[in-house]
């Protein structure tokens, strides 16, 4: 699991806005999926996990 403060340091606050809307599936994950990819990359996770893995850490921190 990510901090709220690993995740403000890798998004702007425009790339988070945007992973909200990919969380609720108002955009496609190919959005942002090289920054997302990148965020997870020391856990070596495919796009299916990464998306489920940003979902529970934005949810854990109330960003969504």
């Amino acid at each position: 699991m990510k901090t709220i403060t690993e995740i403000k340091q890798h998004f702007s606050d425009n790339e988070i806005k945007l992973c909200v809307d990919i969380i609720k599936g108002k955009l496609d994950f190919s959005v942002l999926e090289e920054q997302i990819k990148d965020f997870y990359a020391e856990e070596d996770m495919g796009r299916d996990k990464a998306l489920e893995q940003l979902e529970d850490d934005f949810e854990f921190w109330g960003i969504v």
